[in-house]
């Protein structure tokens, strides 16, 4: 019944699709589909360049993290509530965890592993990018049962029942897109992979800023994705040795 449900609400073909947000206990959960892509390049050169860049919130809106009752397990995961770490923006609006990946195209290059952690009832990293191919390794850290479970393009992926502390479970994500993760027993908890099509990626810091090094020489476009804000695309060019400088102002 539940995919009946889900699938009644795609309309239309996306490259990515628009949220579709369903509530499900504390959260508002946002079903993304898959990223496109339309090809790979090769370098025969071997040259590169950098992409150097900020991430700023321009807009008005004033923002508003939501607050998650703690409901369960409080002598691990604490009393009262949990702040959804939806927007973390300094005082200069400087925008913290946006992902910036090359978009249209795909490149050969060894996999990665990245692990994300469960400590405190909570996820962490919140976001993580990773390249498509490449394991995520899920990790508890707390004395008590989590259930880690990822949706990718209105689809289950993955569901890993952790009972106890020091248990790990590995997933290879093989399509570029956003995988929500979220634990089936508390339901305040959540994290992003995002999922690129080549490893020439990054997440803006604390201040905004991003670095992706070592790009092969080019003209791309340049895409952004927040779980807040959503998405945004700008044309780059590298060339040899050099910097392009981006700046990607949200509203």
């Amino acid at each position: 019944m539940r995919k009946a449900i889900l699938g009644a609400l795609i309309i239309g073909s996306y490259a990515i699709a628009s949220a579709q947000e369903l509530y499900n206990g504390h959260y508002k959960i946002r079903y993304v589909k898959t990223f496109s892509y339309s090809g790979t390049v090769s370098n025969p050169t071997g040259e590169t360049g950098i992409i150097k860049g900020k991430v700023i919130y321009i807009g008005n809106k004033k923002l508003k993290n939501k607050r998650k009752l703690i409901t369960k397990d409080k002598e691990v995961c604490g009393k009262g509530y949990k702040i959804d770490q939806v927007y973390v923006i300094s005082s200069k609006g400087e925008v913290k965890n946006a992902v910036i990946f090359i978009k249209d195209v795909s490149f050969k290059k060894e996999k990665e592993k990245k692990i994300l952690t469960q400590k405190a009832c909570e996820f962490n990293p919140r976001v993580i990018p990773i390249s498509a191919g490449s394991k995520l390794q899920i990790v508890n850290e707390d004395p008590v049962k989590h259930e880690a479970t990822g949706v990718q393009d209105f689809e289950t992926i993955f569901k890993f029942a952790q009972p106890k502390k020091g248990l790990k479970d590995e997933v290879v994500l093989k399509k570029p897109g956003v995988v929500e993760i979220t634990c089936s027993i508390h339901g305040w908890m959540k994290a992003w992979a995002v999922v690129t099509p080549n490893p020439y990626y990054a997440v803006s810091k604390e201040d905004g800023t991003f670095e992706i090094r070592n790009v092969p020489v080019g003209k791309y476009t340049l895409k952004l994705w927040h779980e807040g804000f959503g998405e945004m695309e700008k044309k780059v060019e590298i060339k040899p040795g050099k910097v392009a400088n981006v700046v990607f102002e949200l509203r």
